[in-house]
């Protein structure tokens, strides 16, 4: 039994931070694209899990592949990577204080942009083809 409409009220903010990580990057706001392409990874895997009864809690995307994982989900290292890459932005990216000196901005730049929106893609597309494989 799966969950198709709660599903797909997580799957679509997923597309919609991922939206908005590339109008931050648009305008230099790395530190804050990275966090939505971190945001839009989370959204997705979560929508997965409570769409197949796994209802997720947490905010360690780490956690949250392994409990994927655990449900069954292909989840190869090399997305589990991303998956990890991406979770480090889930503080520091937003938080000054999380950084020895400086605002989180001044520690992020495009090539950060890419790796996250790289990484977060490839964790939306294993969501996918997970969520289709169940149709």
């Amino acid at each position: 039994m799966v969950d198709a409409e709660e599903y797909e009220r997580w799957r679509s903010e997923a597309s919609r931070a991922l939206e908005g990580a590339g109008a931050q990057a648009d305008r230099d706001l790395y530190n804050w694209a990275c966090f939505s392409s971190e945001q839009a990874a989370k959204l997705a895997l979560k929508g997965l899990l409570h769409g197949i009864g796994r209802g997720p809690w947490g905010h360690d995307l780490d956690r949250l592949i392994e409990t994927a994982r655990e449900a069954g989900v292909a989840i190869g290292d090399e997305a589990a990577s991303a998956g990890h890459r991406l979770g480090r932005h889930y503080i520091p990216a937003r938080y000054p204080d999380a950084h020895a000196a400086g605002n989180p901005g001044r520690h992020y730049d495009a090539a950060d942009w890419r790796q996250a929106l790289q990484d977060s893609q490839a964790i939306i597309q294993i969501v996918d083809e997970a969520w289709d494989a169940l149709q």
